[in-house]
């Protein structure tokens, strides 16, 4: 059995499932693989000896920028699932009412100039924006005490505070513009394994798609199976947020991971054009490994 090591984006949450159906029905097992999968909050997107690793479509070029010798191979959904959330109290329905209120950021100057392009396209000023230093680990606790608003997955953090029972104002980015539909979460493989092992990359890509192909068409099913892999939340949460994403994890064919050109190349030509990347690369993405692509 060859082995593949994968570091996930953040911790296994329903993003994720389609990995832990593939283990848990043995697709895997099928293709001839060995997976191992680890995560945990506030993934860096750092290899550390993986052969692939998760994250969003602009880490992953910032990575490449860096040296680091990556190719996204597919994305876990159609559509990107992110956006501002914030209390319904706070009263942010649209970008620009982010002024004058608390947003929560990470270090990269590239969040300054998507969020800022967000609210500059809604009419609003970010410089009115007052931002909060903060990786978010607890939502819950995060907003209406430390902050106003914070980006997310919709997928996770939204039904984590509806679980609560908080009232929740958000705007997802891709309704901003479709240069905010870029290509996350996505896999990014190491070229080494691009170059030394493709079969055993296809093999695995196939069985992934398997993994999600299923949680899309069963979701409830599909997360209760590996429910014990997920965070110690309740089922209806679980089951809630396998069904938003079994809308958008599919493409028209019926199988998952495919990175629209135009998704993809709309936010790496922005990027470009406002220093937040360097140089176009042939090798940034392929959909090549993916079942009935290559």
């Amino acid at each position: 059995m060859s082995k593949i090591k994968i570091i996930l984006d953040w911790f296994p949450n329903t993003n994720h499932t389609g990995f832990l159906v593939a283990e848990k029905k043995g697709y895997f097992k099928e293709a001839g693989l060995t997976v191992e999968l680890s995560g945990d909050v506030h993934g860096v997107l750092d290899l550390h000896g993986a052969d692939i690793v998760l994250g969003p479509q602009i880490s992953i070029l910032e990575k490449i920028a860096q040296g680091v010798p990556l190719t996204a191979v597919a994305t876990l959904t159609q559509r990107c699932d992110s956006g501002i959330v914030s209390l319904k109290e706070s009263g942010i329905t649209s970008p620009r009412m982010l002024e004058g209120k608390r947003l929560t950021h990470w270090s990269p100057s590239w969040f300054h100039g998507v969020i800022g392009e967000v609210v500059r396209l809604d009419g609003g000023d970010y410089s009115k924006v007052k931002l909060v230093p903060m990786d978010v680990g607890d939502i819950v606790s995060t907003l209406g005490k430390d902050a106003d608003a914070t980006w997310v997955y919709e997928n996770w953090e939204n039904q984590e505070l509806i679980e609560a029972g908080k009232e929740i104002n958000y705007f997802a980015l891709a309704d901003v513009d479709p240069l905010f539909d870029f290509c996350a979460p996505s896999l990014a493989a190491s070229r080494q394994l691009i170059e030394t092992r493709p079969e055993e990359l296809k093999d695995f890509l196939g069985a992934l798609d398997r993994g999600y192909i299923d949680s899309a068409r069963s979701p409830e099913e599909s997360v209760l199976l590996v429910r014990d892999s997920l965070p110690a939340v309740s089922d209806a949460l679980l089951i809630r947020s396998q069904h938003h994403l079994s809308n958008i994890l599919l493409d028209e064919t019926g199988h998952w991971g495919y990175m629209a050109p135009e998704r993809w190349e709309r936010m790496a030509n922005w990027l470009i054009e406002h220093g937040y990347y360097d140089v176009r690369r042939n090798t940034e993405y392929t959909n090549a490994f993916l079942p009935g692509r290559g």
